[in-house]
């Protein structure tokens, strides 16, 4: 009898690495222009309208101060370091948008990786942050969080 072979095989069953996951990177980024963004969050329909509308959110992980200088009305603004204890917040949208302050934000991109890490769906990166937005001829409010959007 060969004790040869299943030695190998438990060798190479130990040697396999335990938990596959793949962790998150840059590539993982869906990144997207103001414009397909805009249509993203005021909702369309659904694949032929038969799961109703798809319902989408601005997240600013931005602190306070760069929040009330300026952000995307509406948006939600959840500080990157409050996400573990209020991401249930974003819980019910369907499409996520987070956005930074200009390009390769890696604020935004770190709040977009964290979002995908605790398995949200369908999470986008806003190409070129704030500075695409205004570039792109949209406005910005300024001040404190509405009630909506506070932490």
């Amino acid at each position: 009898m060969n004790t040869g072979l299943p030695m190998i095989l438990l060798a190479a069953l130990l040697a396999m690495p335990v938990g596959c996951t793949r962790s998150i990177s840059d590539r993982d980024l869906n990144l997207v222009d103001p414009a397909e963004a805009v249509v993203l969050v005021e909702g369309r329909k659904k694949l032929l309208g038969l799961a109703g509308t798809m319902t989408g959110v601005w997240v600013d992980p931005r602190g306070d101060r760069a929040y009330r200088e300026g952000h995307i009305p509406g948006a939600i603004h959840l500080p990157f370091q409050e996400l573990a204890v209020q991401q249930q917040r974003l819980r019910g949208y369907d499409v996520l948008i987070v956005y930074g302050t200009s390009v390769k934000d890696d604020l935004a991109a770190g709040m977009s990786k964290r979002l995908l890490e605790l398995r949200f769906k369908d999470v986008r990166t806003l190409r070129g942050g704030l500075r695409a937005w205004t570039r792109a001829g949209f406005e910005l409010e300024t001040g404190d969080p509405g009630p909506d959007s506070q932490p």
